[in-house]
């Protein structure tokens, strides 16, 4: 609560307005992120879900050719329901498999936990909840091969700038032998990435101003949520896909600490980048942050990709 409460504090004081998309996740966003899945517009989930079906037996056989036991470390874990589809693929190909999932929502990661167990009893299991950039330096070394998965496209929060920093980030816990498995939206016509995030429904919308009133609920601020709307914006220059919460009159929202904030007509409060990448900018991650593509898998319309990365000697 504290930690949330400092970042708005500090986010709201900016110019321009920020706050982190990772806080988007209380257990009603989790539910309204659940429901932005399985909406047509939103292609990302159907892309992934079909690398997965399709690929998995031939990462699990790719890593596998180095490593006979194995540590699958997930960051932003979430409810495990793609992940325990691979991990099922994996098991044949190892001698054992350990599980650990990584996730800012203790609700998403007991989920997780039953999911896996659902397909993987005999996978060892365990759920480390926090913000991983704190719980994934604590993680200890390991005698098996590990392989850090970042799937959902999550690595387009990062312009690539900070991508490059984040693989840098994730190589501190690998050794030479072990392996990142990044999933990446590739670009493609405009208005279809466009459509991903202004749905004709208004979930999107929804989940951007829940972010809103988990601020009424959890820091006791009085956001009248009629007065904001969600704005999604595409730039193909770029391939950055970014989200704002913009206030439709000049206005102060109070705090139940006495913090206050004001807003002017039509300012705009960031919350989210999703890029999406050029092969190039994929090139130029891993030969910045020194590491090696081991191996690609595309699904069929070569949009979407899961990339092995391995640590360069």
């Amino acid at each position: 609560m504290q930690e949330f409460f400092d970042h708005v504090k500090k986010g709201l004081g900016k110019s321009p307005k920020k706050i982190a998309s990772r806080y988007f996740y209380d257990s009603k966003g989790d539910a309204l992120f659940q429901r932005i899945m399985q909406l047509e517009e939103y292609y990302l989930p159907r892309c992934e879900m079909e690398i997965i079906e399709n690929k998995s037996e031939q990462i699990g056989q790719d890593i596998s050719a180095v490593h006979s036991n194995l540590q699958i470390v997930e960051l932003g874990a979430g409810d495990g329901t793609k992940t325990k589809h691979l991990i099922k693929q994996f098991k044949p190909h190892f001698d054992s498999l350990e599980y650990v999932a990584m996730d800012i929502s203790d609700n998403a990661l007991s989920i997780n936990k039953e999911e896996i167990k659902s397909e993987a009893e005999q996978v060892r299991y365990k759920g480390i909840a926090g913000n991983y950039f704190d719980t994934y330096k604590s993680l200890p070394s390991t005698p098996d091969g590990r392989l850090v998965l970042f799937l959902g496209a999550n690595i387009g929060n990062y312009p690539t700038p900070d991508a490059i920093g984040f693989f840098r980030f994730i190589q501190s816990k690998l050794k030479t032998e072990d392996y990142f498995l990044v999933a990446f939206d590739l670009v493609k016509h405009p208005r279809k990435i466009l459509a991903a995030y202004d749905d004709c429904e208004g979930i999107t919308k929804q989940f951007n101003l829940n972010l809103l009133e988990r601020m009424n609920r959890e820091l006791g601020a009085n956001f009248n949520i009629q007065q904001f709307d969600h704005f999604p914006f595409y730039d193909p220059l770029t391939g950055i896909a970014s989200s704002q919460i913009v206030s439709l009159k000049k206005q102060t929202v109070e705090f139940s600490d006495g913090f206050s904030v004001c807003f002017d007509v039509f300012e705009a409060v960031h919350t989210e980048v999703s890029k999406k990448f050029f092969w190039s900018d994929i090139e130029e991650i891993a030969n910045k942050s020194n590491m090696d593509i081991a191996q690609t898998y595309f699904n069929a319309n070569k949009g979407y990709t899961f990339v092995l990365f391995r640590p360069r000697g």
